[in-house]
């Protein structure tokens, strides 16, 4: 996919393409800037419009360039086969919904989704979803996306849809639509079931290939200071589970265990206190396998064991246990080269939440670290939030969450709620102690919001990461104005686009 995307910005630079061109033909901006980017290939439907755009539509090129995508289709498919990994097919009831769907928009001129959304109760990234076939809408929201659609060709708001797109054609959408709706639950079922049933995830460790499962904190025997010639001594204590990767664990229950090395420029290694960069050495790191494992790090708090590569007199390099870290913060950010890289903010635990009576101090004859150069001492200063800015905003909004409305009543009818910032304190963030800056929620949302599960746009529509629709609209009240700044800082910071900060959901 990569070399997809690479070739897709290659073909923008000879025509001096805009992404804006291809968005006013009616392709999403979020699907094009995924394309180029290389975190989703394109559907066919948005492929053809950018070839139309940047390659003036020659029927050769369309060609060209759909084999191409099916050529890179294959490879990641292959990919994951490979790799033992269970993916969702896309069922041939999802693919007549979405054919006939086009078909009707098509018929109806194929205008711009942003003039369709006007008219109707659907953000234009969720319409856009739709029409790739990457999601798929409710009955009640197909009706809206008619009604919208009638608006705009010129027959009225309030038009009946039958009258419209004629009876029959109507009924055979919904019909297509319910059957490709039972067809994804039925796939997600299947793929639920072949997950379980992969080779290697609950199968016996081959004798002498694979090392015992550490989980998460220390490893039975192994003490913060004990060193390894190599990193196959380290797969076989179970200090660190991945010969080649720098981060062991998984997207859903977080990370082990990483080690640190020259590998990554970007590293900042003050002993105590480590900013770490995720991995993905060419193009934009994306939050994904090792970078998502220690995200949700992050949000369970799960101790995470550190590993550094040292200079040994022997043989040139050996690597040692450090103990036990916590991943604090995690942001997006353009490195030097101009990549978009994660970085994790990894602090020290103390010897009692390590259960060891003293913490190793790096001996001065094995050599410097190979992590960060030479370790500088260590001034922390916590950043002192204001209680009554939280209190303030809390009481606003009568302890009632922005988002999603919940009011929580604990024993004796005292309510609960959570300030949260939207862009954090201290760095490398910056972000004002301010209630301009803060959020009442509840700790479902605070979490969400932590973690960038969801964004809100500038005029206040909270968008789903997982499925872009629409989660409602962040209630704002003249007492207390929300810094559209502050909102822009952690859309970019979660990973949207820089043109997209200021993009109504």
């Amino acid at each position: 996919m990569a070399e997809f995307a690479r070739a897709l910005r290659e073909l923008r630079e000879r025509a001096n393409g805009t992404v804006d061109a291809v968005v006013v033909r009616g392709a999403s901006r979020t699907a094009v800037y995924a394309a180029l980017s290389g975190a989703r290939l394109p559907s066919v439907q948005t492929l053809d419009l950018i070839v139309d755009t940047w390659a003036n539509g020659a029927a050769v090129e369309r060609d060209r360039w759909r084999e191409r995508r099916r050529v890179a289709e294959e490879a990641m498919a292959e990919r994951s086969r490979l790799s033992g990994t269970a993916v969702p097919r896309r069922t041939p009831e999802e693919a007549d919904f979405a054919d006939q769907l086009r078909a009707l928009w098509d018929a109806c001129g194929s205008p711009a989704t942003e003039a369709v959304v006007g008219h109707c109760e659907v953000s234009a990234r969720t319409l856009d979803s739709y029409l790739d076939g990457r999601t798929f809408p409710t009955p009640e929201r197909f009706d809206q996306i008619l009604v919208g659609l009638a608006s705009v060709i010129g027959a009225g708001g309030e038009a009946d849809a039958s009258a419209v797109y004629g009876a029959p054609r109507t009924e055979r959408l919904r019909e297509a639509l319910f059957r490709a709706r039972t067809a994804r639950k039925e796939e997600r079922a299947r793929v639920r079931k072949l997950a379980t049933a992969l080779p290697g995830r609950h199968a016996e460790p081959t004798r002498g290939a694979s090392s015992p499962s550490a989980g998460f904190g220390h490893v039975s025997g192994v003490l913060p200071g004990s060193r390894f010639d190599d990193r196959r001594a380290l797969v076989r204590a179970g200090i660190h589970r991945q010969l080649m990767s720098a981060i062991a664990g998984s997207e859903s229950l977080g990370a082990e265990s990483v080690v640190l090395s020259d590998e990554h420029s970007g590293d900042e290694d003050h002993g105590d206190v480590i900013t770490y960069t995720g991995e993905g050495a060419t193009g934009d790191q994306q939050l994904t396998r090792g970078n998502a494992a220690l995200a949700r790090s992050a949000s369970t708090r799960a101790p995470v064991r550190v590993v550094r590569r040292i200079a040994n007199a022997s043989d040139g390099l050996a690597y040692r246990y450090d103990g036990l870290y916590t991943v604090e913060d995690y942001w997006s950010e353009q490195s030097p080269d101009g990549r978009r890289v994660w970085r994790f903010r990894l602090v020290r635990r103390t010897p009692a939440e390590q259960g060891v009576a003293d913490l190793p101090q790096r001996d001065e004859a094995e050599g410097p670290s190979l992590a960060g150069g030479v370790r500088s001492p260590l001034s922390v200063q916590r950043v002192v939030r204001s209680t009554a800015v939280a209190n303030l905003v809390k009481q606003i909004h009568d302890f009632r969450c922005q988002v999603c409305g919940v009011r929580l009543l604990l024993r004796g009818g005292r309510a609960y709620a959570e300030a949260a910032h939207i862009r954090s304190l201290g760095r490398p963030h910056n972000g004002a102690d301010a209630i301009s800056n803060v959020l009442c929620l509840c700790p479902n949302c605070h979490v969400l919001m932590a973690a960038g599960m969801f964004v809100i746009s500038d005029d206040l529509t909270v968008v789903s990461r997982a499925d872009s629709t629409v989660l409602g609209v962040l209630r704002e009240t003249p007492e207390h104005r929300i810094d559209r700044q502050a909102l822009a800082y952690h859309r970019t910071l979660h990973g949207l686009p820089e043109e997209e900060r200021g993009m109504d959901a």
